[in-house]
């Protein structure tokens, strides 16, 4: 079977784990279609990984009318030369992490459909707040209905929300994975010293900017007094602000700010805190669609702590801790409970490695991905391997 997959966010080399599973959860030849470089979390990324052993990696760097507008990028670029990728191919299967409404599916999906009406096509989707989108997007999202044969959603609500859209073909909910061998507990004792985190260590990992809540996080870490140290690793732009929020002698000395580091070290970092915190809030047209470190943290045997806002409660599950959003004295007393209860703590950091290895282990994904590819395909295309 010969799938070709294009995202975009998979010039991140962690997200890339997912096409290796794939391959050898089944009978598949790959090719990832991936940009040079891409805006992700707040930061330009060069592609991380450009070859594999068990696929093929195809770097192309998209056009875009959205170059100063993140949100827009994603949704407004597409691929030079895509049509002579998928002649030189010649898929059962394309696989679009992107969004209906993005220009690079209509693209895929208009040439696909152009070159080989028979060619079977899943889109992705994590929209989870119902919006209207103005031309050209909702003629790109009305084209990706009439047109695809299956969808991938990060979590329920997208689901239910593109039912409600029209969408009256295949779906299941497919969150994203993470590799357990990689995010798995490490000896961070010598990390720990150099950061001079010398008490219970309170986490944080992603972008900073106002979705992700963290002057709520600050707010209740400020009540803690001299109980802990907080360890904030990201960028973006609330990272002035944040600063000048922790600029005070009581909690400055025990606060650490460190810019995005490198994706294979975060489980080191992680292994670092006694506890990781997402605080995300919901805003009008925007709330929390997955939250990934959840997973990684929960995978490295970190206990997490998340708030309300959109799926995380249920990613975590009964593997964590959860407090209603925008309220740093509910976060407050979730953090006196880890810190107060260390036999506590200890059980959910076993089920969350449990709950990772159980629903979020990229193997269980990849198997998921592979029984939908042979409904899709049929049987006919198991052995198109070559």
């Amino acid at each position: 079977m010969k799938t070709l997959v294009i995202s975009h966010s998979a010039v991140v080399s962690g997200y890339q784990d997912r096409y290796a599973e794939v391959v050898r959860a089944g009978n598949v030849k790959l090719t990832l279609l991936v940009p040079e470089r891409w805006q992700q979390f707040n930061r330009m990324v060069r592609l991380e990984k450009r070859s594999d052993p068990d696929y093929r990696i195809v770097a192309r760097q998209p056009f875009s009318w959205g170059l100063k507008n993140h949100g827009l990028r994603n949704v407004t670029h597409i691929y030079p030369g895509i049509k002579k990728l998928i002649r030189e191919i010649n898929p059962d299967i394309i696989e679009l992490w992107e969004e209906p409404f993005s220009a690079v599916t209509a693209q895929a999906i208009h040439t696909a459909r152009e070159i080989n009406p028979d060619i079977k096509i899943i889109f992705f989707s994590a929209q989870n707040i119902r919006k209207k989108y103005p031309p050209p997007f909702s003629w790109f999202e009305r084209y990706t209905h009439r047109n695809a044969d299956f969808a991938f959603v990060m979590n329920r609500d997208a689901q239910e929300i593109l039912q409600e859209r029209g969408w009256q073909k295949g779906s299941i909910v497919l969150p994203l994975g993470v590799n357990p061998n990689l995010f798995r507990k490490r000896d961070a004792a010598t990390l720990r010293q150099r950061l001079g985190l010398n008490k219970f260590t309170i986490g944080f990992i992603g972008k900073l900017d106002r979705q992700k809540g963290i002057p709520n996080l600050v707010k209740a870490f400020k009540m803690l007094k001299d109980e802990a140290n907080l360890l904030i690793i990201g960028e973006g732009p609330l990272a002035g602000p944040l600063r000048n929020l922790i600029d005070e002698p009581e909690i400055s000395a025990d606060t650490r700010i460190i810019p995005s580091v490198p994706y294979s070290d975060i489980p080191e970092y992680l292994s670092c805190m006694d506890v990781l915190v997402l605080p995300s809030v919901t805003f009008p047209g925007l709330k929390e669609q997955f939250g990934r470190v959840l997973i990684e943290a929960m995978s490295c045997e970190v206990p997490v702590i998340g708030s309300s806002s959109g799926e995380i409660p249920a990613i975590i599950g009964d593997a964590g801790l959860v407090f209603p959003e925008r309220t740093p004295e509910a976060l407050l007393h979730r953090l006196r409970t880890i810190i107060n209860n260390p036999a506590d703590a200890r059980d959910l950091s076993r089920r969350g490695r449990e709950r990772v290895l159980r629903q979020y282990d990229w193997k269980i994904i990849a198997r998921k991905q592979i029984e939908i590819y042979s409904m899709l395909a049929g049987p006919s295309s198991s052995g198109k391997g070559d």
